[in-house]
């Protein structure tokens, strides 16, 4: 019986339960087949609104409405995904009346969509071999989600479709021609990517693939984890055993989870009696927890392929679905390629006709091949290339029907390489970039990027930068006692989480089976047993438990942990004080020292990789300090992360950006986590500042992916995935994107700015050019503004409506072209604002845009104002900060540009009226030099920062992009060009 006691609610569960993955329809005659009650809208609505949230009606009527919003394979889609139309088919169809429509809204938004995806166009096939087929690992995955690690209903949504969005665009099994496909799925670090790799090789298995290939990273202990989680949430106990008796003492001996806590607990998938289904694959792991790929004796090949019907393909329907799938787990390390290879070779008759599926895991290390494509093109001889890329191109070779799906969370690598070269990893058929699901903890929970306080005191409750990072200003070789006393905070910090972790358990139902802090300083392995003897020396002497050590963890405690818990808690339990939480320290420090020692070393020197055993996240509780470098910022989940210290640099953004182990699932304890983190005066040094460059270059390429995704009203894609290069964004000039710039394929020539576009990149403050576009830009647009104030109304996407107070004032959209034609920018925008510039004139030119609505932000309290002459009205400025070494700086924050955008959709406004070809300039004047000041400002000291938005009615076939085409074999040459030159 559902949890608020109406026994017909069952029937309401099992009703939408029956209509799971099918098309929608009545609700009320559903019921009246299911309970002998008469069950009227009134009752049903009644039940929707008062339910709990793990009502078991209320949740499989959000796991259907997910799936029915999302769908493009019933008649509902007729009306757009993820949209309120698609919601309003929905519920003509279930034949719900007004108020459980209003119940269902109110308790059940609208499902939005959890990808965005570049793809050149493909032959469906998915769906429809779906409906026909078993589907017994999806559906079993499916439900281990959901019952075993408790998934909620929107993220199992979610997961269905990102992954049917991979493997419908693969080849269909049975297809009698050869076709391979290569993609590329993007994510965040540490954000569930393995799920999605997991969900897609279910899915291949399902419909028919019967190699799949896991490449993992370059090191063992993420193989052997990776391997673990397909084992089990995939294979499952009857693959993993394989017919063999669980309780032989042989079999034990051999089995490699004869003493892990989830085995002998049951929490390994059963499949039960679907394996004994049509059409169902038993899946033969051919590595293990313990071991990469290993040949068998005398080249006896572990995979071999029976066929029902000799006389027909082993892909024809009636040989492939009776046999068995094999999975292997291999490391990107050349000796187990080279094994596999071998084994694959005396197979060629049966590769030939053997759909294949290569997922390739962190696909931008190892895999990218690095050598100078110039150095084999001019010498005319065979492309000699890296070794693992080597080894992976010549798998796909020796298997045509192989698939390749690269997954990363730092993908320029990936999308750098040459797509001219067939036989390389370009993603050529698709490129799909996965949104953060819910709960996820990414770059942007530390930042306040898109913050704008307009003089409000920051505080732990408003700022992420206050409530989880602490600077690190102690150097090792020229501070070295304000670095231990960091170093001492951090410790003390780990301990008070631990104790409040545990406090928290002793409060509800939530469990902390991990609690972990990562040292990140060097990738030297010498520098790592070095820092491990001075955390073992600062612990012991520390004298946590003792009067001086409880007094200090005290005064931590309330300065820092109880602020931010009761700004951030969430819910959860929050100590009153500190006398709440002492008696749970003690029980922290024990587990922390169970066997002694409170640190871990974890690197690849063979005389630390014993102590590594005892780094087993699923077989024991780990309460550790983890030491480390290269071994640890890639891939590997570190569980139970909750203080972070990081001192490492990096040249590449990429690099860097894997490190952040501190991204990932909180849950119960995101108000704990802790990041102690480089900061300097010197930008090279600052590693919060390159951390929160690299979130603009993260979030400016997944907006741009967003533009141009899609397909037109033709049914071409707007974008393919050769077009991607000229998306990325360089927002720190010594941090590249990667170790080494591929081919750039494509170049951007004419670049509608869809939405509210910043114009960022400006020249060094004290230049002249600095000078002149204020004089010459800034001034000019400056005298178009009216003296009476205008309110606009905006409303966020996740928030609430407001509005915001503009000064304003008209201008002629020849003048505006003019005056933007004279700005001049710094480097990383240059290209930008000239292909911004071109599509500009031409929209002018077309009449598209006919004036432009100026706009400047006036702050609430606002003190300061620009002291220049000629000016209509008084012009406040603004607190902006351009930070040293950085070339990206703007004014505008999101109420800005949600009003302005508003506005660019042809809204009527006060004064101005409604206009369809009207753009908006907004305008910010700030101080280069003192931001912070409190004194009015003149013209040598001031800036204009500008953001743009052009009216919607100018962005029309395929958004207007213009892309040219470089020469592959003189890549700085313009050869070909392609795209809309209209007007």
């Amino acid at each position: 019986m559902t949890d608020n006691g109406h026994e017909w609610a069952d029937a309401l569960a099992s009703a939408f339960a029956v209509l799971k993955g099918k098309a929608p329809r009545s609700i009320p005659g559903l019921l009246g087949a299911l309970s002998d009650v008469d069950i009227s809208d009134d009752m049903i609505a009644d039940h929707l609104e008062n339910a709990g949230d793990d009502d078991i009606a209320l949740t499989r009527a959000r796991a259907s409405l997910a799936w029915w919003d999302a769908t493009d394979t019933l008649d509902v889609a007729a009306t757009p995904a993820h949209t309120v139309a698609r919601r309003d088919a929905v519920y003509a169809a279930l034949e719900l009346g007004a108020r459980s429509i209003e119940a269902l809204n109110r308790r059940i938004e609208i499902f939005e969509a959890p990808a965005l995806v570049i793809s050149k166009e493909f032959e469906p096939w998915y769906e429809e071999a779906r409906g026909k087929r078993a589907n017994m690992y999806w559906e079993d995955y499916e439900d281990y989600l959901r019952n075993v690690k408790n998934w909620p209903e929107e993220s199992i949504a979610a997961l269905d479709e990102t992954t049917t969005d991979v493997v419908r665009r693969l080849s269909e099994p049975t297809r009698t021609e050869i076709k391979q496909t290569k993609g590329l799925v993007v994510g965040y670090v540490q954000s569930g990517k393995t799920a999605n790799f997991t969900s897609v090789a279910a899915k291949a298995i399902d419909a028919g693939y019967r190699l799949v290939i896991v490449l993992t990273g370059t090191i063992e202990i993420l193989r052997s984890q990776t391997q673990r989680r397909l084992d089990m949430e995939l294979m499952g106990e009857e693959n993993i055993l394989s017919g063999q008796d669980p309780d032989d003492p042989s079999v034990k001996k051999e089995l490699d989870y004869q003493f892990d806590r989830d085995w002998l607990d049951g929490r390994f998938v059963k499949h039960g009696d679907g394996l004994l289904q049509p059409g169902v694959a038993e899946i033969a792991r051919v590595t293990s927890h313990q071991s990469d790929y290993k040949r068998l004796p005398q080249a006896m090949s572990k995979l071999k392929f029976a066929r029902k019907n000799k006389r027909k393909a082993l892909n024809d329907e009636e040989n492939l679905f009776h046999s068995g799938a094999y999975v292997a787990v291999v490391k990107k390390n050349q000796a187990p390629l080279k094994k596999l290879i071998q084994d694959l070779k005396p197979l060629r008759g049966d590769l030939a006709q053997l759909p294949v599926l290569i997922i390739d895991d962190e696909s931008d290390q190892a895999s990218v091949d690095t050598t100078n494509p110039a150095r084999w093109r001019s010498s005319q001889t065979a492309r000699k290339r890296t070794t693992i890329n080597g080894l992976i191109t010549q798998i796909l070779e020796i298997c045509p029907r192989a698939q390749y799906v690269g997954y990363t969370a730092t993908p320029f690598a990936n999308v750098f390489v040459d797509p001219d070269d067939e036989r390389d990893l370009f993603p050529s058929d698709f490129v799909l970039s996965l949104n953060p699901p819910p709960g996820y903890m990414g770059v942007k929970h530390f930042h306040d990027i898109g913050s704008n306080f307009d003089g409000e005191q920051r505080t732990v409750e408003n700022s992420n930068e206050m409530a989880f990072v602490r600077g690190l200003e102690g150097d090792p070789t020229t501070e070295p006692d304000l670095r231990l006393e960091e170093l001492q905070q951090a410790l003390d910090s780990w301990v008070l989480s631990g104790a409040i972790k545990l406090f928290r358990q002793s409060r509800s139902d939530t469990r902390f089976r991990h609690h972990t802090m990562l040292i990140h300083e060097d990738v030297r392995r010498g520098a790592h047993s070095d820092a491990a003897a001075e955390v073992r020396d600062i612990w012991f002497r520390s004298s946590f438990a003792s009067s001086a050590g409880l007094t200090r963890l005290k005064r931590l405690f309330e300065q820092d942990h109880l602020p931010v818990m009761r700004a951030r808690a969430d819910g959860s339990p929050v100590p009153d004080g500190f006398e709440d939480l002492k008696p749970f320290i003690r029980d922290a420090l024990a587990r922390m020292t169970q066997d002694g020692d409170p640190v871990l070393i974890v690197n690849s020197d063979k005389q630390v990789q014993e102590q590594q055993k005892k780094l087993d996240f699923e077989a024991e509780s780990v309460w550790k300090i983890l030491i480390g470098g290269a071994q640890l910022s890639r891939g590997f989940t570190v569980e139970g992360l909750t203080v972070s210290f990081f001192r490492r640099r990096a040249g590449q953004a990429d690099t860097l950006m894997q490190a952040g182990r501190w991204f990932g699932f909180r849950p119960g304890y995101k108000d704990l986590v802790r990041l102690y983190i480089k900061c300097s005066d010197d930008p090279r040094q600052d590693l919060y500042k390159a951390f929160e460059a690299l979130l603009l270059d993260e979030e400016s390429f997944r907006e741009e992916l967003e533009k141009y995704a899609g397909f037109d009203d033709s049914g071409h894609p707007t974008l393919e995935p050769r077009h991607i290069p000229p998306l990325v964004s360089q927002h720190l000039p010594w941090l590249k994107p990667t170790a080494r710039n591929k081919m750039w394929n494509a170049v951007i020539a004419n670049k509608a700015p869809v939405g509210v576009q910043d114009l960022y990149s400006l020249p060094a403050k004290g230049s002249a050019a600095h000078a002149a576009n204020f004089d010459e830009v800034t001034l000019p647009l400056l005298r178009s503004l009216d003296p009476e104030p205008l309110t606009l109304p905006y409303r966020l996407p996740r928030g609430g409506p407001g509005s915001v107070t503009f000064l304003s004032g008209l201008a002629d959209a020849d003048e505006v072209g003019r005056l933007l034609a004279k700005m001049r920018w710094g480097d990383a925008g240059r290209r930008t604002s000239e292909t911004i510039s071109m599509f500009l004139r031409s929209a002018v030119r077309r009449d598209e845009i006919t004036d432009w609505l100026v706009l400047v932000p006036v702050p609430k309290d606002n003190t300061r104002w620009l002291a220049a002459p000629g000016l209509p009205t008084p012009v406040p400025v603004i607190t902006s900060n351009r930070r040293e070494g950085r070339e990206d700086f703007v004014g505008s924050d999101r109420k800005h540009r949600a009003a302005a955008l508003a506005v660019s959709l042809g809204g009527s406004i006060p004064r101005y009226g409604a206009s369809a070809t009207r753009g908006i300039v907004i305008l910010s004047i700030t101080s280069d030099s003192d931001p912070g000041g409190s004194s009015d400002i003149g013209p040598d000291d001031a800036i204009g920062l500008i953001s743009i938005a052009v009216p919607s009615t100018s962005i029309v076939d395929d958004k207007k992009i213009t892309w040219t085409v470089k020469n592959s074999d003189r890549p700085d040459d313009v050869t070909v060009d392609t795209g809309d030159h209209s007007g």
